[in-house]
């Protein structure tokens, strides 16, 4: 007795392909699980992320006006501005850097970061603009030595990792996170 090739089918009852109800059922559970957890910490890796560019970008600022002073000499300063043009305002969420002397603009720049506000220490906000002079230090309007910051605060992050200083002290510029976790306030140096 030969036997055919493939084996037959039994009577009344077809193969099916595909998924099953329950197959599907769990497979969307699953999903829905795995959503649940990833979300909210990719919210927090957005918005640390947030945090730490506009840190950069107030860094990558302080070292222009930094080199810009070397490279002219003369002396650069960095002031808020509201219009993009002229030192003015308090607010360091845009900031200008130029020429002390001649007014001449080296450059805006905006630091936009949702929930991300900025604030200077007292030391830098009394006077309301810094600069640093030929020889690369840091000095204020006065002329004394600065040793303040600039501060990154997102209002969206956990209190203890919300803060990011930008400390300028002669001519040194440091990135750092703001251990104690506080409330978004301006550093005290």
């Amino acid at each position: 007795m030969r036997h055919p090739p493939f084996p037959c089918p039994v009577q009344g009852r077809r193969e099916v392909a595909g998924f099953t109800l329950v197959e599907l059922m769990i497979t969307v559970a699953v999903l829905a699980i795995v959503l649940a957890i990833a979300v909210p910490s990719f919210r927090d890796m957005i918005n640390r992320n947030q945090l730490v560019s506009a840190a950069n970008e107030i860094s990558a600022t302080l070292n222009l006006a930094r080199m810009e002073a070397i490279r002219r000499n003369r002396r650069v300063e960095i002031c808020p501005s509201t219009n993009g043009t002229s030192c003015s305002g308090s607010n360091w969420s845009r900031m200008i850097v130029r020429e002390a002397a001649a007014g001449t603009l080296i450059r805006d720049v905006q630091i936009v970061g949702t929930g991300v506000t900025l604030t200077a220490s007292s030391n830098v906000s009394t006077n309301n603009r810094f600069g640093f002079l030929p020889t690369g230090f840091a000095r204020v309007g006065s002329g004394t030595a600065v040793a303040g910051s600039l501060s990154a605060c997102s209002s969206k992050l956990p209190v203890a990792e919300n803060t990011l200083d930008v400390g300028i002290v002669a001519s040194r510029i440091a990135v750092t996170p703001r251990n104690g976790g506080t409330a978004c306030s301006a550093r005290t140096d």
